[in-house]
């Protein structure tokens, strides 16, 4: 790093330090660096190592790509954060991110910047405390439905937790080479079972039934008596269990997808085959879908309900290539009560756990038990 390079830097760390009211002495005992050795950096008169960078960058609360700002593109080998931000206004917040190419804004209304932070600041220390990323990632999600039951939880999904994780400034200076977007692909779907199975589970346990990720192995157990070439144990999401006869034994399995289009048609044989052999097979998501743009609007996939249908929508109402499914975006159009579908699009939020989600569950489990009047031999 060059003189001017070095200045910048140096002006870089004394606005952010004296923005937090830290002294160099605080600065450096939060970085684990002499305090020394910060004011040579605030002087222009040290080279900064990489290890040096990220830690302050951690101390600071800001991604490392802040403290080399107006140095140069080739300067910074590091990836850029997302820059999000949040506004808060009188009938709630903005929260501004990039988007593609846009400087896109999603309005959080009745939210004020102090929850924004509290939200934030749960997902921080997650990320701090374990490389496991996804307990964080559904804890803060878990915690943003019960801080703003009236939004949308696919747009808290999209538009808060999906971009709050793919801003670097929250994750720790380990994870500063990480590439983002590519981990939320893997981190963002491990994190929805758990979503899923952290709110329903209590409810549920009271009314028999168990819902588990199951380990590779405890799948392969729990699906080896469907003899079928369809049955692929590794795309049973969460398994549906009760106890029977002192053991676990199978009701069914629940898909769960943060998108319509997130490898369902790769679920249709394998979902045919549980519901042939008489298990439930359920689709779960957040259908979420939402185009770039200064003011993206979550819609979904789902589209109208009627004549004139999508192929995504036909799957389950004409199709009924799975049992139900449970859509968390109020954007989605649920299959309208008087139709003959068979199968149904609901509309979930998360305000109750002791919802139709459960509810079908249970019936489900009732007529599995033979203690419902006129039960069906498929569950629909």
């Amino acid at each position: 790093m060059g003189d001017s390079g070095k200045k910048i830097f140096g002006d870089n760390i004394r606005r952010l330090r004296e923005s937090l009211g830290f002294s160099q002495e605080r600065l450096g005992a939060e970085a684990k660096l002499d305090r020394s050795y910060v004011g040579g950096l605030e002087r222009g008169e040290r080279n900064p190592s990489l290890s040096a960078i990220l830690s302050l960058a951690s101390a600071l609360g800001v991604p490392p790509s802040r403290l080399l700002e107006g140095i140069g593109e080739e300067a910074s080998p590091l990836a850029p954060a997302t820059g999000m931000t949040a506004i808060e206004e009188t009938d709630g917040l903005v929260i501004r991110f990039r988007y593609d190419q846009f400087d896109a804004e999603y309005k959080l209304a009745g939210a004020t910047r102090a929850q924004y932070d509290e939200i934030i600041s749960i997902l921080r220390s997650g990320l701090s405390r374990t490389t496991a990323k996804a307990p964080a990632v559904s804890q803060t999600f878990l915690a943003a439905v019960r801080m703003w039951p009236n939004a949308n939880p696919s747009d808290l999904w999209t538009f808060l937790i999906n971009r709050a994780y793919c801003d670097r400034a929250n994750h720790p200076a380990a994870n500063a080479r990480l590439n983002l977007e590519q981990s939320w692909k893997r981190t963002g779907g491990w994190a929805l079972e758990q979503v899923l199975v952290n709110h329903y589970s209590p409810f549920l346990r009271d009314h028999g039934l168990t819902l588990k990720i199951g380990s590779k192995n405890e799948k392969s157990h729990l699906l080896e008596t469907i003899k079928d070439s369809r049955i692929v144990p590794d795309k049973a999401d969460i398994l549906i269990l009760y106890q029977s006869q002192n053991s676990e034994q199978l009701l069914g399995v629940i898909h769960v997808k943060a998108s319509i289009a997130e490898r369902r048609t790769d679920d249709v044989p394998m979902s045919q085959s549980l519901i042939e052999a008489r298990y439930l097979s359920v689709f779960w998501t957040m259908d979420s879908k939402a185009f770039p743009s200064e003011r993206p609007v979550n819609r979904g996939e789902f589209g109208v309900a009627g004549d004139d249908i999508s192929d995504k929508r036909r799957d389950f109402e004409e199709h009924g290539h799975f049992s139900a499914c449970f859509s968390y975006n109020r954007n989605t159009i649920p299959t309208p009560e008087n139709s003959e579908a068979q199968s149904r699009i609901f509309v979930g939020d998360f305000t109750n756990p002791d919802d139709r989600f459960t509810r079908f569950l249970t019936d489900a489990l009732q007529r599995r038990l033979g203690r419902l009047a006129g039960s069906r031999e498929k569950f629909r």
